[in-house]
């Protein structure tokens, strides 16, 4: 049950089940067994087992926004809308949004907010130090894990508006995502800034690199990090950015801003206060 495999290789026994599930998740993690339930997949409470916690708390955030509130009083009566509502509207095992599991895409028409993914890109090893692209790239599109073409990002937020529209009128469901874009932006500049500093320390040789690996922070290093400084870069990425953006298309104004905004406000504060009496103690001038 340790890392990710608890909800990724759940029942997993060979490739063709492999293929045949979603990034690692079988039939029975949904259609649970001894009963293979289509209704009971088609309930929200099905999804909540994986998609909780940490770095994706969708079900919270979901149960605890005004859709969830509406569903918890009146039950499945088809007012509010729920997980399979948005993901799989038309019935499908298609659960992918436009902007992915990481608020990635590419390419970026906006050059500030491109700046800042070039940064964040860098520090997830997608891209190297120097911008180039390496082999976590190639994982990124096997693993559908973002948008590459504004094609396909498009294609994703169109099919979503279609689902919003069912209730709300298009007008208003293309505000509420386009508000929702620009919390990412917000996330990515503090995120951006953060890394930044980061990795001014392995420049300046007062973080050394592990063998074999570049002079750059990595955020998908989790919590075998060394240092105190890169722990915090860690968790703002993967805790603070993660429920700043899932919160906003969750409509849940709680997390985007007291478990999101304001956790990565604290966390760069922390970073740059850290950073600095770590270059002192260096003796290394700024």
């Amino acid at each position: 049950m340790k890392g990710c495999g608890g909800c990724h290789k759940v029942g997993i026994r060979d490739d063709k089940s492999r293929d045949e599930g979603r990034y690692g998740s079988p039939c029975n993690s949904c259609h649970t067994r001894h009963k293979f339930s289509k209704a009971e997949a088609k309930k929200p409470e099905a999804c909540r087992t994986c998609h909780m916690g940490f770095d994706h708390p969708q079900w919270e955030m979901w149960s605890n926004s005004k859709h969830g509130s509406i569903y918890e009083m009146e039950g499945d009566t088809g007012r509010a809308p729920t997980c399979q509502t948005c993901h799989m509207g038309d019935g499908d095992h298609n659960v992918m949004t436009s902007w992915g599991f990481l608020a990635l895409r590419l390419p970026e028409d906006d050059a500030e907010w491109m700046g800042y993914r070039v940064t964040i890109l860098k520090g997830l090893g997608v891209l190297d130090a120097a911008g180039k692209p390496t082999p976590r790239l190639d994982l990124v599109k096997a693993g559908k894990v973002a948008r590459l073409t504004k094609e396909e990002w498009q294609a994703s937020r169109d099919k979503m508006v279609g689902v919003c529209t069912k209730c709300h009128s298009a007008s208003y469901a293309k505000t509420s995502l386009g508000n929702a874009d620009k919390m990412i932006k917000e996330a990515d500049k503090l995120m951006a800034e953060a890394i930044t500093i980061v990795a001014d320390l392995y420049e300046k040789g007062i973080i050394k690199p592990q063998k074999g690996q570049p002079a750059y922070p990595d955020l998908l290093t989790f919590y075998d990090t060394r240092t105190p400084i890169e722990q915090t870069l860690y968790v703002m990425f993967l805790e603070h950015r993660m429920r700043a953006f899932q919160g906003a298309f969750h409509m849940n104004p709680d997390y985007v801003t007291w478990y999101g905004l304001a956790e990565m406000q604290k966390d760069l504060v922390e970073i740059k206060a850290d950073a600095a009496a770590m270059i002192r103690e260096s003796g290394h001038k700024k």
